[in-house]
């Protein structure tokens, strides 16, 4: 029993970090999209550096995890799962690039997630999000590190509460790179 529950919850913020979607989250003018005009702003007030549009390569790897409870081989046995990466692709436009849904930074879209605090400034990177994870919890989701128009690489902390094992965390890397144009 305590095998299945420690691989859903494994599977389960994997899954919460890959389907983060921006739902909402305001822009500098608040109106909903993030325009050349939203962007222009952000260049104005010192944001400086943003991504290039076109093809994104991303790459996330779980390096340590903590779930309350679970036996010290199952650890291990999860540890040799989690460790191995995943790596998703994506196409962004420029206004996407300018600033990225959380999803860019995480797989495919999902709703459940939303930035508390997006900052990018002098080569930096500093990201807060919060997830629902659809069964109660919520997922806490912080990313920080470097990046410029053709790059990024995040450490990233994470913390989902209200799981049946208590509260689950875990660290890695994001890592993306722009590997060419977008496809016709």
């Amino acid at each position: 029993m305590k095998t299945a529950i420690a691989m859903g919850l494994l599977a389960s913020g994997a899954l919460l970090l890959a389907g983060c979607g921006d739902s909402g989250t305001a822009d500098a003018d608040g109106d909903g999209a993030v325009t050349s005009q939203d962007s222009s702003a952000g260049a104005a007030s010192g944001e400086g550096v943003t991504l290039r549009a076109g093809e994104w390569e991303n790459t996330i790897e779980f390096t340590e995890f903590d779930i309350p409870g679970v036996p010290a081989g199952m650890k291990d046995m999860i540890a040799r799962e989690m460790g191995q990466s995943f790596t998703t692709t994506s196409c962004i436009t420029q206004d996407e690039a300018d600033r990225p849904n959380a999803d860019f930074f995480g797989g495919e879209k999902n709703d459940n997630c939303t930035y508390d605090e997006y900052d990018r400034s002098g080569g930096n990177l500093k990201l807060r999000m919060t997830c629902t994870t659809g069964e109660g919890g919520t997922a806490k989701i912080a990313m920080d590190g470097e990046f410029d128009e053709d790059r990024f690489a995040l450490t990233m902390d994470n913390t989902i509460a209200g799981t049946q094992a208590g509260d689950v965390s875990m660290k890695g890397t994001v890592t993306g790179k722009r590997v060419g144009d977008c496809a016709g």
